[in-house]
């Protein structure tokens, strides 16, 4: 069984040894799962989509159900296939419903930096993932933050083009941490030093 670190002191020695030969830690936070509301609004196509898969399951089993009154070949075809394809229905619907806490626990597990040289985040769920944008590498920079200065700093990070050809703006997102203005201001103050 693999443990993954929960106390802020792992996640913060994790954090460090990202680092750079002489890279400063300038900041360093943690998402707030519970600020991440905004993760279950897959439910409003996830409820009715699995709602309606398991529908189509009870339907599907209908001939098995009502086998005195089902012809046999109608309830070893049908009551066989219809049944098998709504399993991955079903599924899909779960694991959209799913979603919001996998993001709540990842969001448990990740802390956010911001050093002398770049942006990143680490997350220890159970294997170690990071991802950092250099200072001088971002493009706009805009903050949405609540009353308790909570929020989500995106900073763009390039364009490229998808498969339709439309343009789509990348970006890293510092989601749900405490004080983002703080970060917003340590941010530009390290990209106009290296500016």
């Amino acid at each position: 069984m693999m443990m993954t670190p929960q106390p802020s002191q792992d996640l913060d020695s994790i954090l460090r040894r990202e680092l750079l030969t002489g890279e400063r830690l300038l900041w360093s936070g943690r998402p707030q799962p519970g600020k991440l509301k905004a993760a279950f609004a897959i439910w409003l196509f996830a409820v009715p989509w699995t709602a309606f898969a398991l529908f189509w399951e009870a339907m599907a089993f209908l001939p098995w159900m009502a086998s005195t009154h089902t012809p046999a070949g109608i309830q070893w075809s049908f009551g066989i296939i219809f049944p098998l394809f709504g399993l991955p229905f079903i599924g899909v619907g779960l694991s959209m419903l799913w979603m919001p806490f996998k993001a709540q626990r990842k969001a448990a597990q990740t802390i956010y930096g911001l050093t002398d040289r770049r942006l990143l985040r680490v997350s220890a769920t159970g294997k170690r993932e990071s991802a950092s944008v250099m200072i001088d590498q971002m493009g706009p920079i805009d903050v949405s933050a609540d009353a308790d200065g909570c929020g989500t700093l995106r900073v763009q990070t390039g364009t490229s083009r998808d498969s339709d050809g439309d343009r789509v703006t990348e970006r890293f997102e510092v989601l749900a941490v405490p004080g983002v203005t703080r970060l917003e201001t340590l941010l530009l103050e390290q990209r106009s030093r290296a500016g």
